[in-house]
């Protein structure tokens, strides 16, 4: 199936998921909600919609990826929660159409594509439990109207955990799903993923000669555009430099700035710190 093929099922999906969780949300209002509709449950509806505004539901698909990649044993790089972002201990407001993004890597070599596997479900499996708890608190517990918000957002927050369970490569990156596959089939591009996170893992209590060469200069081929080659690139770099191979280093750091336009911000940050 060709990459066009799967965005367009995986739009199909979405938008048929997201109907669903509207009419669910219509459904759970007229048939459990006394009528006619008082201010405070109207209260509760407009405080649902702001809620969906502000990305509520990919927040806590985010704090799943955080809370596995935290339990696996991985460290916080950086997150982005409704527009927020987190990284080295700075909070910063960033303009993005994403719903949200979460970077983490091992503490350490060890049992890499597991932790990576933890983490990436992470944030489907938070979501689909706390919807399901959303859900069986209004439906168990006698009506209440602040469990109305819990019922409509549990709604969506399963719509949030079921279609990043989709693999598909989405312009803005992979979907979680499809990262997932990739882990499990032993793709190029995974192997490359996980290389980098090896290596990121050694060196948060090492140093580049505890790292297999192996490691960074066997990797299979994969596209230049990934945001993995590029990790990968500035990881042989440094690798290189430390070695005292000057001339390698050079014709990677080159490589590196021929790509800039694919580097991330970041990336593009320590090129700017490797160039003064």
């Amino acid at each position: 199936m060709s990459g066009k093929t799967k965005r367009i099922l995986y739009t199909v999906t979405e938008y048929t998921l997201r109907a669903a969780a509207f009419v669910g949300v219509i459904l759970l209002a007229l048939f459990t909600v006394p009528r006619p509709f008082g201010t405070a449950e109207w209260l509760v509806l407009n405080g649902f919609i702001a809620a969906i505004i502000l990305r509520i539901p990919a927040t806590v698909h985010e704090i799943g990826h955080l809370l596995f990649g935290w339990i696996a044993g991985m460290k916080c790089a950086s997150v982005t929660l409704s527009h927020f972002r987190i990284a080295g201990g700075k909070v910063r407001f960033v303009f993005s159409d994403a719903d949200g993004s979460c970077e983490m890597f091992p503490k350490n070599g060890k049992s890499v594509r597991a932790k990576t596997i933890a983490f990436t479900l992470g944030g489907s499996v938070l979501c689909l439990a706390v919807g399901l708890a959303f859900l069986l608190l209004y439906l168990l517990l006698p009506y209440q109207v602040e469990l109305l918000f819990c019922a409509f957002m549990g709604v969506y927050i399963l719509f949030e955990g079921l279609i990043a369970l989709y693999p598909a490569e989405l312009p803005a990156g992979k979907t979680d799903g499809a990262v997932l596959l990739g882990i499990l089939k032993h793709s190029s591009e995974e192997d490359v993923m996980l290389r980098v996170l090896t290596a990121q893992g050694i060196l948060h209590r090492g140093t580049y000669s505890d790292i297999d060469r192996d490691l960074l200069f066997a990797p299979p081929v994969v596209r230049e555009d990934l945001p993995a080659f590029h990790a990968l690139l500035l990881l042989q770099y440094h690798y290189l430099k430390e070695e005292g191979d000057e001339a390698g280093a050079a014709e990677k750091l080159g490589r590196l700035r021929s790509l800039s336009a694919y580097l991330t911000e970041e990336q593009m940050a320590q090129l700017e710190e490797i160039g003064t």
